[in-house]
């Protein structure tokens, strides 16, 4: 590395975009931001704007991932980067196959929070300073992404238990081809 640092202020949003751009662990956010602005440096602005808007989309790099994880309903085998993105997945099938999933998952609340609401607030009742790990899950609903592999395990079995499925013959979530 070459030249002294200089401290920026980020927001939240940016911080996590440049997060999402992570390759390896030992990564820094200087060599993340290093690495994605280098094949634009040099060109002219308007050369940078259309090398970046006719970039094919697979150039970009997968989020980051720990384990095999992927969802299983019905047969079809649907893969994921990590455990957020397979229970999110989850939702969004038994969503779009079941109408009146969200509405019914909704009424489900735990001892302190809801797995999905209409609002971020909502998922976390008294504890609204837990909003931060509210997630979109689809237009107007959001989701809990602050969970554990055996707590999004037995949510996945009240979701399909909802839906009419059967949690391991016709809905699961798998971390490296073994059930949570």
């Amino acid at each position: 590395m070459t030249g002294a640092f200089r401290q920026i202020a980020i927001d939240l949003d940016v911080h996590r975009a440049i997060e999402r751009q992570r390759q390896a662990f030992g990564e820094t956010e200087n060599d993340i931001l290093r690495r994605l602005l280098e094949p634009v440096r040099g060109r002219k602005a308007g050369a940078r704007a259309s090398a970046l808007r006719d970039a094919p989309r697979s150039a970009s790099p997968a989020p980051r991932s720990r384990g095999l994880w992927s969802v299983e309903i019905g047969g079809r085998k649907i893969p994921a980067a990590n455990l957020k993105h397979a229970y999110r997945r989850l939702l969004r099938e038994l969503a779009a196959a079941h109408p009146q999933f969200l509405d019914a998952f909704a009424g489900e609340k735990g001892r302190t929070r809801r797995p999905v609401a209409r609002t971020p607030a909502a998922l976390y009742g008294r504890s609204r300073h837990l909003a931060r790990h509210a997630e979109p899950l689809l237009e107007g609903w959001y989701f809990d992404s602050n969970l554990s592999a055996a707590r999004a395990g037995k949510l996945a079995r009240v979701a399909a238990r909802l839906c009419g499925l059967f949690y391991g013959s016709d809905v699961r979530i798998l971390d490296n081809m073994r059930e949570i």
